[in-house]
């Protein structure tokens, strides 16, 4: 979470930047308190762990598809500074 706002101030302007942070650190831990919740539903419907940690997989994925889709979308000289 603390390179959220590294990330932040990269891409957006200062003036920006404020209001961004608290927006992605407030949709950061509801995202953490839902997957809780929504691992104990599943576990109570199923009353299995397997398809809970299927679910987790699943969504580490997604997210892990977002960044890669959001990496190539970098230009070229901006990309050379993560290698």
């Amino acid at each position: 979470m603390p390179t959220y706002a590294l990330i932040i101030r990269e891409r957006y302007p200062p003036s920006d930047a404020g209001s961004r942070v608290g927006l992605v650190l407030s949709s950061t831990l509801a995202g953490m308190a839902i997957g809780g919740w929504m691992s104990g539903a599943i576990f109570d419907a199923t009353l299995s762990y397997r398809v809970t940690f299927l679910n987790g997989f699943a969504r580490n994925l997604l997210n892990m598809a977002i960044a890669a889709w959001l990496l190539l979308r970098l230009p070229r000289h901006r990309l050379a500074r993560f290698a």
